[in-house]
C-alpha cells in the first residue's frame, strides 16, 4: 500500500511539492485558525483582545446575514485557499517550491488579520510575498513591478497573483464601516475607496503628484460614481466597481513572457467581518494561462 501511494505521489509531483507538503500546509492553516479563533489581531494573541458585547449574539448574526446578501458565494479564507490550491497542485503541478506569489490588496492592516486569504497564502503556504498593490488594492507596481516580480520565478516555475479591493462590515452589519481594535468609533473600510467616492461626488478634485494612489482611484472611479450613488447599496456597489477597475488593470499589466510556467490570477473582494468572526473572500476571477496557451477559467472549483 505504501509503495503504491508513493508511486502515485511521484507521478503527480511533476517537479513540484509532494502531497505530504501540500497536506501539511493546509493543516497549518487549520491549526493556525484554531489557535487564533479564526480572526485575530495581526501577529498578536487573541488573549489580548477584549471582545465588546456588540460582537456577540444577534448583532453578529445580523452582520453575517447582511454580508451574505451583499456578496453571495463568499467563503472563508481557508476554504478559498484549499479549493484554489488543490487543482493547481493536482492538475498543473504547482506547489510552493516552484511558484512565486504576489498580491495586489489594499495596504490596510486589517487585511493581514488571521484567517484572511492574503495572510494565509503568505504565512502558511508560499512563505513570501511580492506586494504589487497599495491603498484601495490597485496594482500600482504596474508593468515594471510585475516584470521585476515575474523575473524572480524559479526556472520553469510559475506565478500566482491574488488581487482585489476590500470592504468592512460593522457589528450591526453596516457595509463600508469597521470597528477596529482599540477604537470606540467606527471607521471606513476601505478608507481609500470611501474617500475617493466622497471626493468624486462632492465635485472635481485636481490630480495631486504627492497623492498618486488616491489620484488614480479618483480617476478610475469618477465615471462610475453617479451609478454607485444611485444604487440601492452604494458601499457594496463601490466595492464591486472597484473590483472591476482593479481586474482591468491587472489584466493590462501581466504577461506570460517569464518562461514556460503558468500564470494564475485569483481575484475577488476581501470582506472584513467584525472581530470574533472569520474574514471572508468573494472569488470573482480564477484563471490560468501560459505562453502560447489560451487562458482557462477555473471558477468552477468554487462551486464544488
Amino acid at each position: 500500500m505504501e509503495i503504491a501511494h508513493r508511486k502515485l505521489v511521484n507521478e503527480r509531483r511533476r517537479g513540484s511539492v509532494g502531497m505530504g507538503f501540500f497536506v501539511a500546509g493546509i493543516a497549518l492553516v487549520v491549526l493556525g485558525n484554531l489557535r487564533s479563533g479564526g480572526h485575530g489581531r495581526g501577529q498578536g494573541s487573541d488573549k489580548d483582545v477584549v471582545m465588546p458585547e456588540a460582537f456577540f449574539g444577534l448583532r453578529r448574526m445580523q452582520a453575517a446575514q447582511t454580508a451574505d446578501e451583499a456578496f453571495g458565494g463568499a467563503m472563508s479564507g481557508d476554504a478559498v485557499m484549499s479549493k484554489a490550491l488543490w487543482p493547481l497542485w493536482w492538475k498543473y503541478g504547482m506547489g510552493r517550491k516552484n511558484t512565486i506569489y504576489a498580491q495586489s490588496l489594499c495596504a490596510d492592516e486589517i487585511n493581514s488579520d488571521n484567517g484572511h486569504l492574503g495572510r494565509l497564502l503568505t504565512e502558511y503556504y508560499y512563505g513570501r510575498v511580492f506586494p504589487l498593490g497599495g491603498i484601495g488594492g490597485a496594482p500600482y507596481g504596474g508593468k515594471t513591478g510585475f516584470g521585476a516580480f515575474s523575473h524572480h520565478v524559479p526556472d520553469g516555475g510559475n506565478v500566482f497573483v491574488l488581487f482585489g479591493p476590500h470592504i468592512g462590515f460593522s457589528p450591526k452589519g453596516e457595509p463600508g464601516k469597521f470597528l477596529r481594535s482599540g477604537q470606540k468609533k467606527l471607521s471606513t473600510s476601505c478608507g481609500a475607496l470611501c474617500a475617493a467616492y466622497k471626493q468624486c461626488t462632492s465635485g472635481s478634485m485636481p490630480a495631486d503628484p504627492k497623492d498618486m494612489e488616491q489620484t488614480w482611484l479618483r480617476e478610475k472611479l469618477g465615471p462610475k460614481c453617479k451609478d454607485i450613488k444611485e444604487s440601492s447599496n452604494p458601499m457594496v456597489e463601490l466595492a464591486l466597481q472597484a473590483y472591476k477597475v482593479i481586474e482591468e488593470e491587472i489584466l493590462s499589466i501581466v504577461n506570460t513572457g517569464f518562461g514556460t510556467g503558468n500564470l494564475v490570477l485569483l481575484g475577488g473582494i476581501q470582506i472584513n467581518m467584525p472581530y470574533g468572526m472569520p474574514g471572508f473572500f468573494k472569488p470573482m476571477h480564477f484563471s490560468i494561462r501560459a505562453e502560447g496557451r489560451e487562458p482557462e477559467n477555473l471558477m468552477s472549483v468554487f462551486e464544488r
